[in-house]
């Protein structure tokens, strides 16, 4: 197996600042482990240690899914292994060659069932299994026309641009920060008109403090009033709600965005294949195309960032192994001392945001190995045959640390 392979996209920080640098290089080998997985199409990873499904929501097989995507770095995956009884039993699950997989069973009313996925590699590796571990148990509550109800006020007051019978069914509590969604939903009223917004409801779950999990698709069609066009768009996006007193308020929704189209930040999380989506960007026009802004801080190690998982993580400053194509190195950088470069090329776009760049923007500029890049710069990037647009909206550091960073992406 390869090394290691890093090329291209220095960062050198203006005066008076550390010097650190950005590498893009290839793809590393990474645990064993997951890199996502659902119960009947709500993220696992957010609902806490219990999920209750609701027996009205299940198909009329009556079954429970449980998909998800092993990863396993450089290696293959050898197995997948499902437990519904606490590791009492094992079902071995068949796996797609890129790792996905699915399971299906039909849970009984009443009974509780201790969910763990075990992934193990071609060379032996295993993950933990334990941090997949799952209550899952089946409701008979009726909860469905509740969410139903909330979300037609919701989309109804969005596209009449009333504000407040919209915020009215908004937590004070929410993640995104209710005043920033009133701001970004307030800049939507001015930049859109006729909108029209219809969404088919997938699924409900339960889980930790009673939050509610909700997957819906959409179909949305809006008039940009800066150009006079209709822009649509379809997909798939997620919601969690608080419950109080049999009232749901919304808690935090993820992108692609139904509200606050003109600040991604008031979405935590992305959904997987949910679709490019519409982005309002600083003009009052739209963009198709999902933009993910990612910060991060570390006190002195190097650490990458992943364009494809959308995330940071550490590495060693000699040796750098963590997942990604972006490296930031403070000090002197670290360079592959063999091997030939990958295909992955950078480069400036002038005058363009994230939201306002364009595929071809990202092909025109994706030209160089190695380019100086600074904060407020946009920039195309080519790895392999994709092609993204890297905003530097944020970069400090000094001495020795500690090191910050913020960038929106868009992939193409």
């Amino acid at each position: 197996m390869k090394k290691l392979l890093i090329i291209a996209a220095a960062i050198l920080i203006s005066a008076g600042t550390a010097d650190a640098k950005w590498w893009i290089f290839g793809k590393s080998g990474g645990e064993v482990g997951l890199k996502y997985l659902y119960v009947n199409k709500v993220s696992a990873d957010e609902t806490g240690p219990k999920i209750k499904v609701f027996k009205e929501t299940l198909g009329a097989d009556g079954l429970i899914k449980i998909t998800g995507k092993a990863s396993v770095g450089k290696s293959s995956v050898g197995s997948v292994r499902i437990s519904l009884d606490d590791k009492g039993t094992w079902t071995d699950v068949k796996f797609a060659e890129n790792g996905t997989f699915e399971h299906a069973f039909k849970p009984e009313q009443g009974k509780t069932y201790i969910m763990l996925v075990e992934v193990t590699d071609t060379a032996g590796k295993t993950n933990k299994p334990e941090e997949t571990r799952k209550e899952l148990s089946l409701s008979d509550e009726n909860i469905q026309a509740k969410v139903k109800e909330t979300l037609d006020i919701m989309f109804t007051a969005y596209s009449r641009e009333d504000l407040t019978r919209f915020l009215a069914n908004v937590g004070e509590n929410f993640a995104g920060d209710k005043a920033i969604l009133e701001r970004a939903v307030k800049r939507d009223f001015d930049a859109l008109s006729a909108i029209n917004l219809r969404y088919t409801l997938n699924n409900v779950a339960a889980g930790a403090q009673g939050r509610i999990f909700v997957s819906v698709t959409y179909n949305r069609m809006v008039l940009v009033n800066k150009t006079g066009t209709t822009s649509t768009d379809s997909g798939a996006t997620e919601f969690v709600f608080d419950m109080n007193e049999g009232q749901l308020a919304l808690y935090s929704m993820k992108q692609p965005l139904m509200f606050g189209l003109s600040d991604p930040e008031v979405g935590t999380g992305v959904v997987l294949g949910g679709g490019e989506g519409l982005v309002l960007d600083d003009s009052g026009d739209l963009s198709t195309g999902l933009v993910v802004t990612k910060s991060y801080t570390n006190p002195d190690q190097s650490f990458g960032y992943n364009i494809e998982t959308e995330t940071f993580e550490d590495c060693d400053a000699t040796a750098p192994n963590c997942g990604g194509h972006l490296l930031f190195m403070p000090g002197i950088p670290y360079i592959a001392a063999d091997d030939v470069p990958t295909s992955a090329f950078i480069g400036p776009i002038p005058g363009k945001t994230v939201s306002t760049a364009t595929q071809a923007d990202a092909q025109a500029a994706a030209v160089n190995q190695q380019t100086t890049l600074t904060a407020g710069s946009t920039y195309g990037l080519k790895y392999g045959a994709d092609y993204y647009a890297v905003e530097v909206t944020s970069l400090s550091g000094s001495g020795g640390g500690p090191y910050s960073i913020t960038i929106k992406t868009k992939a193409f």
